[in-house]
């Protein structure tokens, strides 16, 4: 099993991430690990740790490459036909690796829930479920498109779903790329443990429960813009689908054109798209599938026109 580690200055966390993952229980373990340019101590540690432990591989980027770019040639060196993404900063349960092995079963992905800590280590009281909802699980991949529910520190996908996810979207997430991949395919299982610690800090790449310890969490740069940011975020995905070969790309090539349309006020090829996928679209907190349509397509209305009256997006697609 191969594990991919990306860093980037990350010193202050690596040594209890690289012990939680050194002390992976009943998996035969490689760590693969790009360092990006860190200039922090990060490569004098990682280079410590490889010269004791032979599972370990370090590479060094010569240019800094980028958490996306990064992830992507980490995933590439791995040797595995299981590959599981790592963040720096995080520390993993020993048995892990093991529980997401014996979970994925013909699934071409699994992925566990996590648990908050703080920059100490203090534990939150709370998981990313808490905050995400239902955890998507199954073939439908318009439930991730809409809203991913698997982080890349909580996954173990195949090498072949990376194959086929490969070159990931420039703009997206590359967890939630190869969510929708594996969905799209085989399916995804899910395993209702905590079986990540997961550390939320003002450096932290991913905002998931950065407001989880209560601090006040400052304004984003592009609030003003939240509509049409969700607007062009799902038409954005919904193009990038509909130009791959796989089961979901004809469905997405509707939405896209739905979406395009709809936001020069042009309603109709949204409302029967929204009926046709009717289980796919959000809320999914229970109801009549058919209730849930119709408060999907008033809510989109709404983005719709609140977007036109919005500034045009200054801050990055995704983040930012």
């Amino acid at each position: 099993m191969s594990v991919a580690l990306c860093v980037y200055n990350g010193e202050r966390w690596l040594p209890a991430q690289l012990d939680s993952l050194l002390a992976q229980q009943d998996v035969a373990l490689e760590i693969i690990i790009v360092d990006d340019c860190s200039t922090d101590r990060s490569r004098e540690i990682l280079r410590w740790y490889a010269r004791r432990d032979a599972r370990i591989q370090v590479h060094e980027n010569k240019f800094n490459l980028g958490h996306l770019r990064s992830f992507e040639k980490c995933m590439a060196m791995c040797t595995s036909p299981l590959i599981a993404p790592c963040d720096q900063d995080d520390i993993w349960h020993p048995r892990k690796l093991a529980i997401l092995a014996d979970a994925i079963g013909n699934a071409d992905m699994a992925y566990c829930d996590s648990a908050y800590i703080d920059e100490a280590g203090r534990p939150l009281n709370r998981c990313i479920s808490d905050d995400l909802g239902p955890m998507h699980a199954g073939h439908d991949a318009l439930r991730y498109a809409f809203q991913n529910t698997a982080s890349g520190h909580a996954m173990l996908v195949r090498r072949r779903v990376f194959d086929n996810a490969r070159p990931f979207p420039e703009k997206l997430y590359h967890d939630w790329w190869l969510a929708l991949c594996a969905a799209s395919g085989n399916g995804v299982a899910y395993v209702d443990q905590p079986l990540v610690q997961f550390r939320r800090h003002d450096d932290a790449a991913s905002p998931l429960g950065k407001d989880a310890n209560g601090k006040p969490q400052p304004t984003p740069p592009g609030a003003r813009s939240r509509n049409r940011k969700w607007l062009e975020q799902l038409s954005y995905m919904m193009q990038a689908i509909g130009d791959t070969n796989w089961s979901v790309a004809a469905q997405a090539r509707d939405w896209h054109e739905a979406l395009r349309t709809g936001l020069e006020c042009n309603f109709r090829g949204l409302m029967k798209l929204t009926w046709r996928d009717r289980a796919s679209v959000p809320p999914w907190n229970g109801g009549f599938a058919w209730l849930r349509a119709v408060r999907f397509y008033a809510r989109f209305r709404r983005k719709a026109n609140r977007a036109r009256r919005e500034p045009k997006l200054t801050t990055p697609l995704f983040g930012g």
